[in-house]
Formats: structure tokens, sequence, C-alpha cells
């Protein structure tokens, strides 16, 4: 029976190298966007019968539908949660539909995704991936909403796991944590003064390097990973002294706005 991947947030950047590298490894690759042009472009660029679907992952039912859909075209193995967005600036300031869209996204997204997953998958196996941030491990001024939509899907990635443990389900669920990645959604921020953090660090990640980690990941007994790993005994370490490392993030912000005039 023919292997079945997921991927959302697959029109561009992450997910379209992760739909690539599943397909390397012999998955029929559905890719879904909320811009569908996009997810059935990128499906044809990964070929070998990939499927490019418009898909809203706010919405819970959503998720449900291309779970049938991958049931249809074979056996459900791999689903990766990567959709995602990213707003900057002061929290207090954010608009309220800025607020609701960052949490349904970011949040929803991955909650609705992992639970279609899990269902259609049930006693046959298979792997769920969860795309997280580095920023899911300590405090990010400019990025607050993020940063706590982050660290929630670490926290319900890892607890997803326990209650798979507890069902005697034969699934893996997994949390990938990447440093700054190059992509249009970090690009388009260049300008953004609350964006500064993003611009502070080593030179952003490549984004198929970030797809091969979180491969490597599904096949892993480790349940969350940082990319690159020194950075995320770096950001323990700021988290653990909150007072010291805001002093820090605040120096390494005024960087990053310097970066960003330059």
């Amino acid at each position: 029976m023919t292997s079945i991947a997921v991927v959302t947030g697959a029109g561009r950047g992450i997910g379209l190298r992760f739909a690539h590298r599943l397909a390397d490894e012999g998955h029929r690759v559905i890719l879904t966007d909320i811009d569908g042009a996009a997810a059935r472009a990128a499906a044809a660029q990964v070929g070998r019968d990939a499927v490019g679907l418009a898909q809203d992952v706010r919405d819970l039912e959503s998720h449900r539908t291309v779970a049938e859909h991958a049931q249809e075209l074979g056996r459900l193995a791999v689903w990766v949660n990567n959709a995602g967005i990213l707003i900057a600036g002061d929290s207090w300031e954010h608009a309220d539909d800025q607020v609701t869209a960052i949490l349904d996204v970011n949040l929803r997204g991955p909650i609705g995704g992992s639970a279609a997953a899990v269902n259609a998958m049930g006693a046959r196996g298979g792997a769920i991936l969860n795309v997280a941030s580095l920023s899911a491990l300590s405090p990010v001024p400019g990025l607050a909403l993020y940063a706590a939509t982050k660290a929630a899907v670490l926290s319900y990635t890892t607890s997803l796991q326990g209650d798979l443990d507890h069902a005697g389900l034969p699934i893996r669920a997994r949390a990938l944590c990447p440093d700054v990645v190059r992509t249009a959604m970090v690009t388009a921020r260049e300008q953004d003064p609350g964006a500064a953090l993003l611009f502070a660090g080593p030179r952003p990640l490549d984004a198929d390097d970030v797809a091969a980690a979180g491969l490597r990941l599904l096949r892993s007994r480790q349940i969350f990973r940082v990319v690159p790993r020194w950075r995320g005994a770096l950001a323990r370490s700021t988290d653990a002294a909150p007072s010291v490392g805001l002093a820090a993030l605040s120096a390494m912000r005024r960087l990053g706005d310097r970066r960003q005039r330059d």
C-alpha cells in the first residue's frame, strides 16, 4: 500500500523542503497551504504524484478532510504540522485579529492536525512532526506571541507522546525547534523593528537542512530537538535566570536593530 505523507504550509519554505525530502524517501506527499494555487504549484515541483490542496489550518474539520483524502490514496504514515505565521512587535499593541490569527494558525493548527493524524493512523502507527521553534525555550522580546504559541506546541507535543504511550498506539510525536530559518516569513520582517532579535544571531539556517533534521528526529527516540543543538543549551541558560537573560536579550535586540538599519 502506498505510504502517504501530509505537510501543511507546504507552498514554500520549510514545508516545501519537507515535501521534497519525504518524496525522496518514497512517500506520496499531500502538500497543503492556505494558498491553494501555491500548494498545487509546489506539488507539481515535487512531482511523483504529489497532491496540492488548499487548506486553512485554523479550521479543525479541514484536517479531518485532509486525513480522509490521505486514506483514500494509501496509508497515512507521516504528518508534518508546519504551517505558521509570525507577528512581531510589543505584545500589547497587536490588534485583536492578529492575536486570534497567530493563536489559531500556530496552535490550533498543530493540535487539529495531530488529532486527525492519530485517528487516521491508529494501531497501524506512524509519525507526527510539529514544527515549533527555538523561541519555545526562552523569552523572545518583540516576538512574545510567536514564542508563546511555539512553547505551547512543544508542551502539547511532549504531552501527546505521553497520551500515545498510555494508549499503546505505535505513533511517534516529535517537535522540531529550529533557530531562525532563511525563509520568506523571516525576510519579510527585515525592516520590522519588533523582529530585531531574528537578525541578532548567527546566519539563518537553510530550510533544506532544517527539513533534513526534522526527518532524522522522526526516526529517533528523542521527542524534541533544537537545531542547531548548541543553541538549545544557550536558550536554556537564558531561561534559567530570566532577569539576567532578559538583559542579555536586550543587548542582542539592540544589535539586531543596528543590523536592520545597515
